[in-house]
């Protein structure tokens, strides 16, 4: 952290002009004082400079009382069930937001505060914008789990269901009862998913077991077994005492027992 962090480019400028007429002004009134000379203009220089500083002092205060509620929105365990504490903590969110140019780590923060508060499409929006610029190690860490809640957001969503087609009527044969509506795979989830997971299998960093869980979710989806069942095995290596999802380890010996008897 600097004085600098935080604000923006005129409150920058407001702040080192402030500061610099400040150090003007001291020095006339101790060359004035010298030579007994009237110093009050020179006073009204330093008045000036401290207002021109006291204006980005007092956004910097804000930013940081900011980034403490940061902390304690991405530490909360679940989102606020309350909306207007919801909608409270949108808003610090937002106003951090617009400080964090160039500043790829709290982006990544403030991403992860999105997602804590269970916005998790804008916590994906920002961090795909930050995933962009081709982050450190740290940033990418800081962005798992938000590419985590986004992987399982998009399995959990239902997928589209299409009528099958009912066979052709007879003449002078009762009608059929119509055929009942199956669910066909989705292209277009079946390609965010496979974004989704390999973004977060790209990330220069350890994954959690909540993470390879994930993933192997998404390979079951993706009928990529073999590397549900890395995942699977990856998740436990992390957290031996993980409770995995019964159905997951049915799809996954299935497949194995499909695979051997071949």
């Amino acid at each position: 952290m600097n004085i600098f962090d935080g604000l923006l480019g005129y409150e920058r400028l407001m702040l080192i002009c402030g500061f610099v007429l400040f150090v003007f002004a001291l020095a006339a009134i101790t060359v004035m004082i010298v030579q007994r000379r009237d110093f009050k203009a020179a006073i009204m220089l330093i008045v000036i400079a401290i207002v021109l500083m006291g204006f980005p002092g007092i956004q910097a205060v804000k930013f940081n009382q900011g980034m403490v509620e940061l902390d304690r929105i991405r530490a909360q365990p679940d989102a606020p069930a309350d909306p207007a504490k919801k909608a409270q903590d949108r808003e610090v969110l937002s106003q951090l937001q617009q400080r964090a140019d160039n500043n790829p780590l709290l982006q990544a923060q403030i991403s992860d505060g999105y997602r804590a508060i269970g916005d998790v499409d804008a916590a994906y929006n920002l961090a795909n914008s930050v995933l962009k610029t081709k982050p450190s190690a740290a940033v990418e860490k800081t962005l798992v789990p938000v590419l985590t809640a986004k992987l399982n957001q998009v399995q959990a969503a239902p997928a589209s269901a299409t009528p099958a087609p009912s066979p052709p009527t007879v003449p002078g044969e009762p009608a059929t009862t119509p055929t009942p509506t199956v669910t066909k795979p989705d292209s277009s989830k079946q390609r965010e998913i496979a974004d989704i997971a390999k973004q977060l299998q790209n990330t220069n960093t350890p994954l959690p077991a909540e993470s390879h869980i994930a993933l192997a979710k998404a390979y079951v989806a993706l009928d990529q077994p073999q590397q549900a069942r890395t995942s699977v095995e990856a998740a436990l290596q992390v957290n031996p005492q993980l409770r995995v999802n019964p159905a997951l380890l049915r799809a996954i010996r299935t497949d194995n027992a499909t695979s051997t008897e071949h």
